[in-house]
């Protein structure tokens, strides 16, 4: 059985590898080991104390990361609205994955949340020029309140092939 790696990408991470600043992750990442696996932060979630860690990566090889917002390079939400901020995410997405050697292929499922479910057929369009079938499993839900005033919010689960 392959291990699963869970992404629910969060904006400091994606803009970081966004920027190519792949030092500047490391050294901006503090790292607790425990019995269960190894918690990551950002300086930035440690100085505002957010009640999340950025990423943890368990021993079972399971790989979670906090959700992603359509995000420029500074850590800005785009402007425009849903377009726009889809196509970000899925930059960040596959900048995030080809640094675990990964791409969209091997995502098999999101959680999309969308601020205003009659754009959903918007979002579509985008999600769909992505993806190509067999597309992930996906669930969505209306979200009131998205970090930054995002109108999209993405978590993906991929499979790392051995």
């Amino acid at each position: 059985m392959r291990p699963i790696i869970i992404i629910c990408l969060s904006s400091f991470w994606a803009v970081t590898l966004a920027q190519g600043a792949e030092s500047t992750a490391q050294t901006d990442i503090r790292t607790t080991e425990t019995d269960v696996g190894t918690f990551y932060s950002s300086a930035a979630t440690e100085q505002n104390r957010f009640p999340f860690s950025d990423m943890v990566s368990t021993k079972g090889h399971l790989i979670f990361l906090s959700g992603l917002v359509g995000t420029d390079a500074s850590g800005d939400l785009v402007s425009g609205g849903l377009a726009p901020e889809t196509h970000a995410i899925f930059e960040q997405l596959q900048t995030y994955l080809a640094h675990l050697a990964l791409d969209l292929t091997d995502i098999v499922k999101c959680l999309v949340m969308i601020d205003d479910i009659e754009k959903w057929a918007e979002f579509n369009a985008i999600y769909t020029s992505y993806f190509t079938p067999p597309y992930p499993a996906r669930s969505a839900m209306g979200a009131d309140g998205l970090a930054l005033g995002a109108a999209l919010e993405l978590e993906c689960i991929a499979v790392q092939r051995q």
